[in-house]
């Protein structure tokens, strides 16, 4: 996923921490201080690679991929060729996890206990919610019936559901 450089062995730390994700064909894989690719299944042939890192994980839907970089920008690209959508800086240095996809929007959640949904196709802030005082443990996870479930590390657990 990427090649270490630096002068010292932290400096040189290029590690994947976050699941990779697999539809169809195609891996995706992100690692701190290091890239984001799309490989092949079947050959590991990298189709392409950004230099994004991350070691919180990604998410995806049909069309884009959605990560949370380690600066605390969202970045939405698109799945075929790694182009850039959209980027949302606006929640920078906040300890962002994993983000999930719900419904219309994505949804990332923080070191605040806090859930921020951004619009899939502009990345646009579109709601915020206080899970608890406390850092969210995990990602989000979306039900099938659309609910989606945080816990924060304090062990509350929220649920809601994006009105129409």
């Amino acid at each position: 996923v990427s090649t270490p450089s630096g002068r010292t062995e932290l400096e040189r730390l290029a590690d994947v921490d976050a699941a990779v994700r697999v539809s169809g064909d195609d891996v995706y894989a992100v690692g701190y201080q290091g890239r984001l690719v799309m490989l092949s299944l079947d050959s590991g042939q990298v189709w392409w690679g950004r230099d994004v890192s991350s070691y919180r994980g990604l998410a995806l839907d049909d069309d884009q991929i959605y990560v949370s970089a380690a600066d605390g920008a969202v970045i939405a690209l698109k799945r075929r060729d790694g182009s850039v959508v959209w980027q949302q800086d606006g929640l920078h240095q906040r300890g962002l996890g994993t983000p999930a996809v719900d419904g219309s929007t994505v949804v990332v959640g923080d070191f605040e206990g806090y859930l921020h949904w951004l619009k899939l196709d502009t990345g646009d802030v579109v709601g915020r919610a206080q899970v608890d005082g406390a850092a969210l443990r995990g990602s989000p996870r979306v039900s099938a019936d659309g609910v989606l479930y945080a816990i924060s590390s304090e062990g509350k657990l929220s649920a809601y559901r994006l009105g129409n």
